[in-house]
């Protein structure tokens, strides 16, 4: 929770209305966001109204309009914030060894989990609430280009992958296959049951499979 301190909410991802350089500003955003966390503790996202949280944030909500047109925008502030741990996760697997290409792979899919599963408000707004407004689901496809970038550099740095054209878009597919599969499992079970981590991970590297060799030989 100490990203909160300065919500900094991925500046290269976020709209120009997350961004706020004042202390008041900063202050009250990250107050917003800090009482929308407490609640999604207690609550599902479709219980929580833009007038519980600045009710139990006091601060009223003039005021709050300022920072956030409405409770979409406070938890999609939020969902900025897992982003941010993902990008961060990600990035650091570069001080991890892997053998093969799909120890790579499975890695980056417990990470995502990690990061996750380390707030309950992170699977409750990405897996069981869908945002309604076009914009914020448009930062949602950008971080998923960003993700799968990630993905891609961090194996083209470690093992010489095929020369194909389409890797981005190919890297693009490999990324939704595990996140639809948590989405089913979380909305299925409540949770990121083994079984279907498992399935996420076999599914994720047998399509790979199709454009990498079994062997991709380590980068020197």
């Amino acid at each position: 929770m100490d990203k909160l301190v300065d919500a900094s909410l991925s500046p290269d991802l976020a709209s120009r209305p997350f961004k706020f350089t004042s202390k008041q500003g900063r202050n009250r955003r990250t107050q917003l966001l800090s009482i929308a966390f407490e609640l999604l503790k207690e609550k599902k996202p479709e219980e929580i109204s833009f007038a519980d949280i600045c009710k139990k944030a006091k601060i009223p909500r003039p005021s709050a309009y300022h920072f956030f047109p409405n409770v979409e925008a406070i938890f999609h502030g939020i969902r900025l914030l897992h982003s941010e741990g993902m990008v961060e996760k990600l990035t650091a697997l570069k001080k991890e060894t892997f053998k093969t290409w799909k120890e790579y792979i499975e890695r980056s899919i417990d990470v995502a989990i990690e990061v996750t599963n380390s707030e309950i408000a992170f699977p409750r707004l990405i897996y069981g609430y869908r945002m309604s407004n076009p914009d914020m689901r448009l930062v949602g496809q950008e971080l998923d280009i960003k993700l799968a970038n990630l993905t891609k550099q961090g194996l083209i740095e470690r093992f010489h992958l095929p020369n194909l054209d389409t890797l981005d878009q190919i890297f693009g597919v490999a990324i939704s296959i595990p996140d639809s599969l948590l989405k089913l499992s979380y909305r299925t079970y409540g949770d990121f049951t083994p079984w279907m981590v498992a399935e996420a991970k076999k599914a994720t590297i047998s399509y790979l499979l199709n454009y990498f060799p079994e062997v991709c030989e380590p980068r020197k």
